[in-house]
């Protein structure tokens, strides 16, 4: 039941890296904003980020969001820990936020709902995630160099990455769980020649040391087979968390990507996004960057016009 009613000059859906560079910039700009915390998303399970700029010994994903919230909440945002229902726009141009227990009014809105990957349909996957199981090789792929790797899917993506390891290591294979690969035979002669396996069995589980490190050591498939695997990256895609958009009639791509212009706003006036949501890209700064460009959008569309003096 809906109890308390609370104006704001921004909301920010979604307290990732976007959602959390728009608080702050937006707070520093002396605006009253709100941000929401849905709860632990893709950024909370990294590890360590290591091509952050300024933490030469990487930093955790948790670490770096707990820093984050600590950051916006000392220039004035507010962090509210809770999941969003609904999302209107009023015929006065402010928007009405609901939760489970209050109403919260803006003039702006910001979505910051990020994405969630796909995941290979493997027992133990989250043993490793984020660990020695990479989602995305421009992130990840120092951490292949020398090793013996394997490529989970079964996609022309699959392929294309496969073939982009090899910058790496010369231990590529790839994992199709199952399913036939679609390119193999445009691609066939271009695999035998890099020797790149193609495993088309199904995957019983990882074997390895789960934990804090997550190291794999192999995967075992369904027929009792092993192969002896050191890192592995998932090409399954992602899906776009973006059912708060739809509900708003925001335009999305045909990936399911929220579509912004050059000031990070939508196709539904005074309605924002960034970072995830609005980019296949995945990487921490380009969400950290849309993040400010969209707080500086926002910031000048709400400047009061000054008129100059007469007298």
């Amino acid at each position: 039941m809906v109890t308390v009613s609370v104006r704001f000059d921004i909301i920010v859906v979604g307290s990732g890296a976007a959602g959390l560079a728009t608080a702050i910039q937006l707070a520093r700009y002396n605006h009253s904003v709100l941000v929401f915390d849905g709860g632990d998303g893709r950024t909370s399970w990294v590890p360590k980020y290591h091509n952050y700029l300024g933490f030469p010994q990487g930093i955790s994903g948790k670490e770096l969001l707990r820093v984050g919230r600590e950051q916006a909440q000392n220039y004035g945002a507010e962090i509210v820990k809770s999941q969003v229902l609904k999302a209107e726009k009023k015929d006065n141009e402010e928007f009405v936020v609901t939760t489970s227990s209050a109403e919260y009014i803006s003039r702006r809105l910001v979505l910051a709902t990020g994405l969630e990957d796909n995941q290979p349909d493997i027992t133990n996957k989250f043993d490793f995630a984020g660990r020695t199981l990479h989602y995305c090789l421009d992130c990840n792929g120092y951490e292949f160099i020398g090793q013996k790797s394997a490529v989970l899917g079964h996609s022309k993506k699959t392929i294309y990455n496969a073939l982009e390891l090899l910058n790496y290591t010369h231990q590529v294979c790839i994992v199709t769980n199952g399913l036939p690969l679609d390119g193999y035979h445009e691609y066939e002669n271009l695999l035998r020649e890099y020797h790149i396996d193609v495993l088309t069995e199904l995957v019983e589980r990882f074997i390895g040391k789960a934990g804090e490190k997550g190291r794999m050591q192999a995967l075992r498939f369904t027929d009792g087979s092993v192969r002896e695997v050191d890192v592995a990256l998932s090409t399954y895609g992602v899906k776009a968390n973006n059912q708060l958009a739809q509900s708003l009639n925001v335009e999305c791509n045909e990936s399911g990507h929220v579509v912004v212009n050059e000031q990070m706003e939508t196709s539904v006036p005074h309605v924002y996004a960034a970072g995830d949501i609005i980019n296949k890209t995945q990487m921490l700064v380009f969400a950290t960057c849309e993040g400010i460009r969209a707080a500086m959008s926002i910031h000048r569309s709400l400047a009061v016009k000054r008129q100059p003096s007469t007298s």
